[in-house]
């Protein structure tokens, strides 16, 4: 039994049926599968534990979905390193991790490198925000392998791997907000190459901090509320005084297709008064 393929997605022809709160899984004889091979069923991923026949699988733990037919293209086969698959899957420690393949056309992305995916072949990956705000990247070679995307398949991956080279590209920076009415807004703008979705994240930084950035929530600071922080406008209401006063924003901007991560410049600043 080989320990690592050389499939990133391979949908099954034909429908599955699971039931919650059962590991046995039913198929078609037509879809083959391994033990250690991964399942995503409907997205999440799960381990084949037994192949018991031709049309009956074990999983490595029992279906969190409710008892269904699922869709043949919503059961996607994968086969990364089976050791590793077990500690991704099964939550080896506190870490997030995923299980990325890279095949010939996206080992030339610049923005996959930019992630630190600098070959071909099966990676571990994980992003992580660093104290300050930052997004940092740590990606380990598991297994350097040459595929073509027609022979891997494509995982729904593309802000990890992507497949094509998108650039973000600034328009007008935030700019000041100054209320008396104690409601206002910062707005983002930017352009994409490739028609990804845009994806926006919205920061702040304290008037006394002057490296330290905070994702915002609607409740993060006193005597404010936010808004619409995950959109190109945060609005923010209930102001009610100064002491805000000097609070930086900025927004944290990516796409669907993996395109390299961005900030807006951190200048705009809030004030309460007229």
């Amino acid at each position: 039994m080989s320990v690592v393929g050389k499939i990133d997605a391979a949908a099954f022809s034909n429908t599955i049926g699971v039931t919650n709160g059962d590991a046995t899984v039913s198929k078609n004889a037509g879809d083959t599968v391994v033990v250690g091979d991964v399942l995503e069923i409907s997205s999440v991923a799960y381990i084949v534990k037994q192949v018991t026949s031709t049309t009956a699988i074990e999983l490595h733990k029992v279906y969190a979905g409710g008892t269904a037919t699922v869709a043949a293209a919503s059961v996607v086969r994968r086969t990364p390193p089976k050791s590793v698959a077990e500690f991704v899957i099964k939550g080896g420690d506190s870490n997030s991790y995923d299980l990325v393949f890279v095949d010939t056309t996206e080992d030339g992305i610049a923005s996959n490198k930019s992630r630190g995916i600098s070959g071909p072949g099966w990676w571990l990956y994980r992003t992580y925000q660093t104290h300050n705000g930052t997004a940092k990247h740590k990606a380990e070679c598991l297994v350097p392998m040459k595929v073509a995307a027609g022979t891997s398949g494509d995982d729904a991956d593309d802000t990890l791997a992507a497949d094509v080279l998108e650039t973000i590209t600034v328009g007008t920076q935030p700019a000041n907000s100054t209320s008396s009415s104690g409601a206002g807004t910062f707005v983002a703008a930017f352009t994409v190459d490739q028609s990804g979705t845009k994806v926006y994240k919205w920061q702040r930084q304290t008037a006394s901090a002057t490296t330290r950035w905070v994702d915002i929530s609607a409740s993060l600071d006193t005597g404010i509320t936010y808004a619409d922080f995950t959109t190109a406008t945060l609005a923010y209401s209930s102001l009610g005084g100064t002491t805000l006063n000097g609070y930086k924003y900025r927004c944290v901007l990516n796409t669907s297709k993996g395109a390299t991560t961005k900030y807006t410049n951190g200048a705009a600043t809030l004030t309460f008064g007229s």
